[in-house]
């Protein structure tokens, strides 16, 4: 994947185009079934709204037994793509707030699924983290 066209900052120094790089990578480490890259973009304590599951999750623990719990039929292996769109990202100091959709394309014929997100960042010590993301799924295509 790369950054989208539609971000129109300087991908070579801006923070919001440094948190789309990341939030591709995020992505680009779930299609490669590696979770312990994905998880390094989630603070440990991040709190996260799961499109398919109501309570709020806290924590790494937390998204990783949610990801087990998942029916072998959800595997991410049935993802063939992930596309970021209408990325919005603003950044004050050391606090971000990154939007985007995503189409997620499935190997097994069906419809594309369209999600938004909202991601809250935070700059650390290792870098930009999510702390808070919150996904909907808007529809299938």
């Amino acid at each position: 994947m790369s950054i989208p066209s539609a971000y129109t900052g300087d991908p070579t120094d801006d923070d919001g185009a440094l948190i789309l790089r990341h939030i591709v990578g995020l992505y680009d480490a779930y299609l490669a079934k590696d979770r312990a890259t994905a998880d390094s973009f989630i603070a440990a304590e991040a709190t996260m709204w799961d499109s398919e599951y109501v309570p709020l999750l806290r924590g790494h623990d937390a998204l990783n037994a949610l990801r087990d719990a998942r029916p072998p039929a959800e595997d991410a292996s049935l993802v063939v793509g992930i596309d970021v769109t209408e990325p919005v990202i603003d950044v004050w100091g050391d606090v971000a707030v990154a939007k985007h959709v995503f189409t997620v394309r499935f190997s097994d014929g069906r419809p594309d699924e369209v999600v938004r997100n909202t991601g809250v960042w935070r700059r650390t010590d290792d870098g930009w983290k999510i702390f808070h993301n919150h996904e909907d799924v808007v529809h299938t295509a």
